[in-house]
């Protein structure tokens, strides 16, 4: 029994940080550093600053469009559509590392668009683990809470000021309620 409980206790402890509802965000003082720099390229080509986004709340998700949970890009957009006009941007950023996208940065706008009617910026493809994973993704795993993606379709929230506010594994729905009320918290400490 006892080693059971301190299992748990070390478990959570190095577990990142997940949403309750007590907590539905990371406390300020432990996000970190701003993530949100740098100029990257969308999947059609165009250049976006990420500093652009400082002052609204940014959710953004690695995607890829043969996995099990490809599904999500439709609660993605209607989560972008519910909430674009209040402050929130979602990203997505296509990734190969776990094997599952497409080949070419077209064929992916392609299947994006057709299929869930996605209309939230999309980055070309791009790294999102290890050594050679770009900035945006190295920057959200460096709190100590956080963590780079362990599959597709990890989800990250950014606050207003740029910092990571919170991280939810890919098994979590983008319109869970834990999303929700973190997104709904985020955009309240916008207009504070």
């Amino acid at each position: 029994m006892f080693v059971r409980a301190a299992a748990a206790v070390l478990i959570a402890a190095f577990a990142p940080a997940v949403a309750n509802a007590a907590a539905p965000v990371v406390p300020a003082s432990e996000r970190g550093r701003p993530v949100l720099s740098g100029t990257y390229t969308t999947l059609n080509g165009k250049k976006i600053d990420l500093r652009r986004l400082r002052g609204r709340v940014v959710m953004v998700v690695n995607t890829a469009s043969h996995c099990g949970y490809t599904d999500q890009y439709e609660p993605l957009e209607a989560v972008w559509r519910a909430n674009r006009r209040k402050g929130l941007t979602v990203v997505g950023v296509p990734s190969r590392d776990f094997q599952q996208e497409l080949r070419t940065n077209r064929q992916v706008a392609r299947f994006c668009k057709r299929n869930f009617g996605v209309s939230f910026p999309m980055l070309r493809i791009s790294r999102v683990t290890g050594p050679r994973a770009i900035g945006l993704f190295r920057g959200l795993a460096r709190p100590s809470w956080s963590r780079p993606p362990q599959w597709n379709f990890a989800k990250y929230l950014i606050d207003s000021r740029g910092r990571p506010a919170m991280y939810f594994p890919s098994s979590e729905e983008p319109d869970s309620a834990a999303v929700r009320g973190a997104i709904r918290a985020l955009l309240a400490e916008r207009r504070t």
